[in-house]
């Protein structure tokens, strides 16, 4: 397993971020970076949740998501979204080795999560080595 280390100037951008998309949709309460290989880099939650858990199997659902798409002929798997009774869970890889989830309550607009994530996921690839 890869440990990935972004040191306090990377944990500090990250939180950062992860404070402005979750005061754009109050529905946010969990935003999670992990390694593909499942290992928590970084997380803020709004309520208790396992960040070692979710990290373990984020990463599987995203390496999931991304073998069915090639073997379904597609490329590129954007992302993996979970939709569950009590909201939704946006997977998307943030850089080769790293995976970006976000954690939303049902209240949530799936378009307007959608571009959430995403943008965050710009912002923090383009800063995080």
């Amino acid at each position: 397993m890869s440990h990935i280390e972004i040191g306090q100037t990377g944990k500090a951008l990250c939180r950062r971020v992860f404070d402005e998309m979750m005061s754009k949709s109050d529905a946010v309460y969990g935003i999670l970076i992990s390694t593909v290989d499942g290992n928590e880099v970084v997380h803020s939650f709004k309520s208790e949740l396992s960040s070692e858990k979710l990290s373990a199997m984020l990463g599987s659902m995203l390496a999931l998501g991304e073998n069915i798409a090639a073997e379904a002929q597609q490329n590129n798997c954007q992302f993996v979204i979970v939709e569950n009774g009590d909201g939704y869970i946006l997977t998307l890889r943030l850089k080769e080795k790293l995976v970006l989830s976000v954690i939303a309550s049902n209240e949530a607009n799936l378009g307007i999560l959608h571009s959430l994530s995403r943008n965050g996921a710009e912002k923090l690839a383009s800063k995080l080595k």
